[in-house]
């Protein structure tokens, strides 16, 4: 027996392919690069006293999935191959009651009780189709919704609400996400409109990014973070809507110009990257 075909006699539960000469799918989204999600914990961060942060500053930023860094956020437009998008894993949370989200407010993110978004309010306002069944223990109404259904392909761009932060006793420069909203672009009688549709916790979420693996390179099929180390390593393209003002307003209530409002959110930029360079400075 030659060499290769010893190599291709190897059978076990283990084989990379199948009896059809298929890549197994199951070992497909198990390689030592990637590694099984199920039941693993979000990335622990540290949570500083409130004494100890000497300085801080809320940004708002927008995340276009139409950039090629974000496309591992956006695809695939149907869940597949082990993966779904991100707003997909939040549509599906929503909808078995694992999470709560929020109304979105123009000026401001208030996470209570009194500005919950409920599925039903979500499919109705938003015009999504869906089926209405009756739960065979409870009967209570159920929305089902198919995969084809899901509005994944008009979700094109999330605000991020996240905080800087210095905390004086470990003497370091943090950032840490708040919450995303996802903003539905949709075609109506008024031309194309954006809809921003809720605000999520990323807290709240982070327990269930940290179990969904997603592809990130064409380059390795097998190298699979998850969303959650995806969004604690920054490994996202996004630009400044917003700063923390006196008059809580954002770029474009201050400026009419495209070229004024770049100016200003390099501004905003290099004033988070020279706080931090600043520090070390004498």
């Amino acid at each position: 027996m030659s060499f290769a075909t010893s190599i291709y006699a190897q059978t076990g539960d283990n084989s990379f392919f199948d009896e059809s000469g298929e890549v197994s799918e199951e070992i497909a989204t198990n390689l030592p690069t990637s590694g099984p999600k199920e039941g693993l914990e979000p990335i622990e961060l540290l949570n500083p006293r409130a004494d100890d942060v000497y300085w801080q500053k809320v940004v708002y930023r927008t995340i276009d999935l139409r950039e090629k860094m974000n496309y591992p956020l956006y695809y695939p437009e149907e869940s597949s191959d082990n993966r779904q998008s991100l707003f997909t894993l939040m549509f599906r949370l929503v909808q078995e009651g694992k999470i709560k989200v929020y109304e979105y407010l123009d000026s401001r993110e208030i996470f209570n009780d009194d500005h919950l978004v409920s599925f039903k309010d979500l499919l109705e306002k938003y015009e999504i189709i869906s089926k209405v069944q009756r739960d065979s223990i409870t009967n209570d109404s159920v929305y089902v919704v198919d995969e084809s259904d899901v509005p994944n392909r008009d979700v094109i761009k999330y605000y991020v609400k996240e905080v800087w932060y210095f905390d004086k006793i470990t003497s370091t420069f943090q950032v840490k996400i708040i919450a995303f909203c996802p903003i539905m672009v949709k075609e109506t009688d008024l031309g194309v409109q954006k809809f921003p549709l809720f605000w999520i916790p990323f807290d709240k979420l982070r327990p269930f990014l940290s179990q969904t693996e997603v592809l990130i390179t064409d380059k390795n099929n097998g190298t699979r973070p998850s969303f959650d180390d995806l969004f604690i390593k920054r490994r996202f393209s996004s630009y400044i809507y917003k700063e923390s003002n006196i008059q809580n307003r954002n770029l474009l209530e201050y400026y009419s110009d495209e070229a004024d409002i770049k100016r200003e959110q390099e501004k905003v930029k290099t004033m988070l990257i020279n706080f931090e360079n600043d520090l070390w400075e004498y």
